[in-house]
């Protein structure tokens, strides 16, 4: 019987997130293609006679019901029915708040990791319901796929291959950004904005786009929402250009922008003229898979 098990929880970037509409029910309709970095938190999950224990490297994040991985951990407990418990150690390295899916994929990976330590035997579908109701990014991070376009409230994913991304340089300029805010800022009117209402969706939903051989054209509509209260977000992405990206976007409700380097070198580069002014906030990663 595996008494311990260890699982990764990685980070992710929205190469494309367009707002489509306000649901009745408040949320908002999107379409977004996420990829998942090599980038990661690292969990940790003992079994224990009973009851859920949390502990995390992050002194700011909370170790009981306001995580949303002793969230998960309590979900998989009740779905399962077993009388047994587990104690957890989250060492984070995801930013916090930042756009890049971190506590999302922590619950994401509690699940997979409680489902193998347990042997429970769930599959992949049943996973996902029970991801669902925790987040809108939960199950992206369940699907064993390095990529997958994302579409309702996240919840409808089509897998897909990620190839020729080369190196991302991920900066994040050290303040957090809540989601709730971003949304709730978001004006559904293009209002000579160029990112509002899914700009660009229909070649993100072309032919060309989804041959992943080409790489696709970058846009983010909650980015202007973002930069309107925040402009180092813009001055971060015009850093990165300069720098030799041949691309840079915020990433999800932000700030954390993200800079695409056809080579190695170029990004190490451009990341060393950067970490004067951001430090440990700046992280040079790669598609998880490619």
């Amino acid at each position: 019987m595996v008494q311990e098990f260890a699982i990764e929880a990685p980070a992710k970037v929205n190469l494309q997130l367009a707002i489509l509409g306000k649901r009745p029910d408040g949320y908002h309709e999107l379409e977004s293609f996420m990829v998942k970095l090599d980038l990661a938190d690292h969990l940790n999950l003992v079994r224990h006679p009973a009851g859920i224990s949390l502990s995390c490297s992050e002194s700011s994040l909370s170790v009981d019901v306001g995580n949303l991985v002793y969230r998960a951990a309590q979900v998989f407990f009740v779905h399962t029915g077993m009388a047994e418990g587990v104690a957890i150690t989250l060492a984070k390295r995801i930013p916090i708040a930042a756009g890049l899916g971190g506590g999302s994929s922590d619950a994401a990976a509690t699940l997979k990791g409680l489902n193998r330590l347990f042997d429970a035997g769930l599959d992949e579908a049943t996973l996902l319901g029970l991801a669902k109701p925790l987040g809108a990014d939960v199950p992206f991070f369940i699907l064993d796929a390095p990529a997958a376009w994302a579409r309702g409230i996240g919840e409808q994913l089509t897998p897909a291959p990620v190839s020729g991304l080369g190196w991302i340089l991920l900066v994040n300029p050290g303040f957090a950004v809540s989601t709730k805010w971003v949304y709730e800022n978001f004006a559904l009117t293009r209002g000579g904005n160029p990112y509002i209402l899914g700009a660009g969706l229909a070649s993100a939903n072309s032919a060309e786009s989804r041959d992943n051989s080409r790489p696709l054209p970058l846009f983010n509509d909650l980015e202007a929402v973002t930069v309107s209260r925040y402009p180092e977000v813009a001055a971060l992405k015009a850093a990165m250009i300069a720098g030799g990206a041949r691309d840079a976007l915020m990433s999800g409700s932000g700030p954390t922008v993200f800079g695409l380097f056809d080579d190695r070198e170029t990004a190490t580069r451009c990341a060393a003229s950067l970490e004067p002014r951001y430090g440990d906030k700046v992280f040079l990663t790669r598609p998880l898979h490619d």
